[in-house]
């Protein structure tokens, strides 16, 4: 028979708040990506900028908005 494996339960308050702070951290992140990119002079640079610094944006939002709701559901658990 396998040993039972017992998890410390504040563990997963630590990660969860770990998490919750790795959340906000990445949102903060792509507001201020989105908040500081500059003009390059060149009209077809300009656009590949922009959109990469939007998709950068963009990836930041997702990965806090997995990582908020991550957190929350080990703060239920």
């Amino acid at each position: 028979m396998p040993a039972e494996h017992r998890m410390d339960p504040t563990w997963l308050d630590v990660v969860a708040a770990e998490l919750a702070r790795s959340s906000a951290v990445a949102l903060e992140a792509s507001d201020e990506l989105l908040a500081h990119f500059g003009d390059t002079g060149d009209a077809t640079a300009q656009r590949a900028v922009d959109a990469l610094v939007n998709q950068a944006a963009g990836t930041l939002s997702a990965l806090s908005e997995c990582l908020g709701d991550t957190s929350r559901e080990l703060q239920g658990a």
